[in-house]
């Protein structure tokens, strides 16, 4: 729109601000402004003009660094990574400055001295410096490690070192009041530029870069917190993942004096497997869901015999029924659910695919491929993973004419099978949910909550992905020795933010909501009537009010 000015009243004393103001989707905002000072101010500044002060992002960095406090991550960066007399800078400052440098944007090491000096965190750890990108990697390097087989090129994040300090911030969570007995985990993959190495492979891309080689992640959360990671190649599968951390994970919880035997592990049907259920139930508790195939029969029931048994996140009713189930050389309590919303979204995401596998393949059929292989690999690309077996496909052989010479070229024979369309179709909308505990000890809803507590996981993979939050890609990192380091200080990246949803839990605030809260609140440096620079809040908006006050972020403003 225009250019105007503006009084704001702070600690009792009017500044001027020249804003820019312009239409977005919330209506007029503030999208620049410059501040300008007091009547004084500007009086002096027109007599004899000097250099302008300026306005920092206060909100967000010195949130992360209240976090890192009080979640004591930073003491465990100081207690777990050793520190050479001759460092010049703190290594718990350091691996800070990386984790704050991923929650503000996906910054490589170039970019982060340039986003140092402009950010708050001169202000909030000013032992820390102006150091250069040069200064960055020869430290981050030193912490990360070079990939190097020797000890020297092994760095300090070693994966020991990365367990001992999540140990520790899971035993500050607990002592916080953050209930421990859901235990959730899955697995997640990302893709990366680099082709060789012990962690980039090839395999199911889970963002459908199939060009690409993966890395794998797995995670176990306290709800929403992430509380222990596991990085593994990007071909392996979820299920062996699963056994090696879980081992690990029973280990750390009885070193912590955690009573496992109270616990509940929560985990999605790519996890199932014999030997992965004897171990967990020799632990703790489960919960867990059965796929299409082993669930086949429990999903012809009609839906007059359910009654309901939950409420889904908008208020609708979750029908279910109660049996029992064996699999898996045991005896499982199931509980049959079905959403009508998601039998809605699921039948609609059927038909959508069939329409679309059938209209390709007469394609195919009225332009015949060259040569075969192609052909195949087009048909993988086109019939998802999860209902290939819905489809009968063969590819015959058929002679054309090319350039006036006979030649052979390949057509596809795509049909919907009827039974296994059936069979689809009696399982939209139904969750076969399999736990050890029984009624008494576990009600259905509890039951139900427990199990869609999973897609909070799901939702931190997101974030894991979301250049707006915490993204860990793209990564600015070549070696073996570096990728477990990179994905851990990511993954607590996220715990901060999300232990800062936690503590603003009364609010109800989304992760967006905060951040945008967060990035909202920032202080001006002014120049007091005396001369002396000091550093003020901005004028806030209500929400950004209440998240100040929440987080007592003015006990981080430095004199």
């Amino acid at each position: 729109m225009s250019w105007h000015l503006e009084f704001r009243t702070i600690d009792g004393n009017r500044y001027l601000y020249l804003c820019e103001k312009r239409r977005t989707e919330k209506g007029p905002r503030n999208v620049q402004q410059i501040y300008v000072g007091t009547a004084e101010t500007l009086l002096r500044k027109l007599s004899s003009p000097g250099e302008p002060l300026r306005s920092f992002e206060f909100g967000k960095m010195a949130a992360l660094l209240h976090a890192a406090k009080e979640t004591g991550l930073l003491e465990a960066f100081q207690r777990h990574v050793p520190r050479r007399p001759l460092d010049e800078y703190a290594v718990e400052q350091l691996l800070f400055l990386q984790l704050a440098g991923r929650v503000e944007r996906p910054l490589s090491r170039d970019e982060m001295a340039d986003w140092l000096p402009d950010s708050a965190l001169p202000f909030l750890l000013p032992d820390l410096g102006h150091p250069s990108a040069r200064t960055l990697r020869r430290h981050l390097k030193r912490l990360y490690g070079n990939g190097e087989k020797e000890e020297r090129g092994r760095g300090l994040l070693t994966r020991a070192v990365v367990h001992r300090i999540e140990e520790d911030v899971f035993r500050t969570l607990v002592k916080k009041g953050i209930d421990p007995r859901l235990l959730l985990f899955d697995t997640t993959n990302f893709f990366v530029d680099h082709q060789a190495g012990l962690f980039p492979a090839r395999g199911h891309s889970k963002e459908k870069r199939y060009d690409k080689r993966l890395v794998g992640l797995g995670l176990v959360t306290v709800g929403t917190m992430p509380v222990l990671t596991e990085v593994y190649p990007g071909n392996e599968g979820d299920a062996k993942v699963f056994a090696r951390v879980f081992d690990a994970l029973v280990k750390r919880l009885v070193d912590l004096e955690v009573a496992t035997e109270k616990m509940i592990v929560v985990f999605d049907r790519g996890i199932n497997s014999e030997p992965n259920f004897e171990m967990v139930r020799g632990a703790m508790h489960v919960i867990a869901a059965l796929n299409r195939q082993q669930a086949a029969k429990l999903f012809r029931l009609e839906l007059s015999e359910f009654q309901e048994v939950a409420k889904d996140a908008e208020g609708n009713p979750v029908l279910g029924f109660s049996t029992r189930w064996f699999g898996f050389e045991q005896d499982w309590r199931v509980l049959v659910t079905y959403r009508r919303a998601s039998a809605e979204h699921q039948q609609k995401t059927w038909e959508d695919v069939r329409a679309r596998v059938l209209a390709r393949a007469q394609e195919w059929r009225d332009h015949p491929a060259a040569k075969e292989k192609t052909l195949w690999r087009k048909i993988a690309q086109v019939i998802p993973r999860g209902f290939q077996s819905e489809f009968e496909v063969k590819v015959e052989e058929v002679p054309v004419t090319r350039r006036g010479r006979p030649a052979t070229a390949y057509r596809p024979h795509i049909r919907v099978l009827p039974r296994a369309e059936a069979r689809l179709r009696a399982s939209f909308g139904k969750t076969a949910i399999i736990s050890d505990l029984n009624v008494e000890e576990l009600s259905h809803r509890a039951l139900v909550e427990g199990f869609v507590a999973r897609d909070q996981i799901e939702q931190d993979f997101r974030w894991l992905k979301d250049r707006y939050v915490v993204s860990a890609k793209p990564f600015h990192v070549w070696h073996d020795a570096t990728v477990p380091g990179h994905l851990f200080l990511c993954a607590m990246g996220l715990l901060l933010l999300r232990y800062l949803q936690w503590e603003m839990r009364a609010q109800d605030l989304s992760m967006k909501e905060l951040v945008e809260a967060l990035e909202a609140i920032k202080v001006v440096l002014v120049r007091t009537t005396e001369g002396k620079p000091r550093l003020v809040l901005e004028k806030m908006g209500r929400e950004e009010a209440q998240v100040f006050t929440g987080l007592k972020l003015d006990q981080m403003i430095p004199a």
